[in-house]
């Protein structure tokens, strides 16, 4: 699996990320006073909003911007010492060495401490921030944040903090294996079986004609909705090919991902829980 399938749920992984740029920008202006800030301005406005403790007006600038506006006084109230520990680590002086944009996509590059050397010098070195372009506005962050973001609201670092986002990653990751796994197994069970594929429930009943570990998996997915989603097996009438599909029980708590997955492979995207072909737009070739 790639690294683009970890979620971290814990507060600080998921902002520090982000959080590296220069100060020294400019005074801050709302979107629709003032034209749309490069990437680099946004993350220089976005730090030094921080270290002013203007929080709710930096995180416009974030893919989390969604989640605090809708935060009561008191959750606000309650993050605040996160927050807080954030900003208290941002140096008064940064250098950005550089940005590169992609479509709607771009990186600004960041030189940052790390460390003391030997010399009793704090050790350089550069930093990369992502950044996605949203509505003709560049905000810190990804997609898959922002969805998250947008669908829980005021919740959304609560369930962050609860360790959600963190399972629903290592279900999604998980589930993927589960389905490289099971193409396997169909291909053993059409050997076994004179070219003929086999539903879920065939492959449960015949668990004994696997080895023991792939017994020990069916037994695991007899039910249908194991990690969080939901697995059908489809068949042809003549038995000769079959599809495997895989859906959240629900959607941006237990996965975000649909599953698709036939002799071509595993295919992926997020669908908003709803079931995805083998030529859905959009979607993801499990490498």
């Amino acid at each position: 699996m790639t690294k683009s399938w970890r979620l971290n749920g814990l507060l600080t992984i998921w902002l520090t990320a982000w959080l590296t740029g220069a100060v020294g920008a400019q005074s801050p202006a709302k979107p629709s006073d003032a034209a749309p800030r490069s990437p680099t301005e946004t993350v220089q406005t976005f730090y030094r909003l921080l270290r002013e403790r203007q929080f709710a007006e930096a995180f416009q600038l974030h893919v989390c911007g969604p989640a605090v506006e809708k935060l009561t006084p008191q959750q606000m109230g309650e993050l605040e010492p996160e927050f807080l520990k954030l900003s208290g680590g941002i140096p008064e002086t940064l250098t950005a060495s550089g940005e590169t944009v992609t479509g709607d996509d771009a990186t600004v590059f960041v030189v940052v401490p790390s460390g003391v050397a030997a010399n009793g010098r704090p050790q350089m070195v550069t930093a990369p921030v992502g950044l996605i372009r949203s509505e003709g506005r560049w905000l810190i962050g990804d997609r898959e944040t922002q969805a998250l973001a947008q669908a829980h609201g005021g919740s959304f670092f609560k369930l962050s903090e609860e360790g959600v986002f963190i399972k629903m990653a290592e279900n999604e990751d998980a589930m993927a294996r589960l389905l490289v796994k099971l193409l396997e197994v169909e291909q053993v069970f059409a050997r076994n079986n004179q070219g003929r594929y086999g539903t879920l429930q065939e492959l449960v009943m015949r668990r004994g004609q696997f080895r023991d570990d792939v017994a020990k998996l069916l037994e695991i997915v007899e039910g249908g909705e194991p990690l969080g989603h939901v697995i059908e097996i489809v068949v042809t009438p003549d038995r000769r090919d079959f599809a495997i599909y895989a859906v959240p029980k629900r959607h941006n708590y237990d996965g975000r991902y649909s599953f698709f997955a036939d002799r071509d492979g595993v295919r992926y995207r997020n669908y908003g829980g709803a079931r995805i072909e083998k030529d859905t737009p959009g979607n993801k070739i499990l490498n």
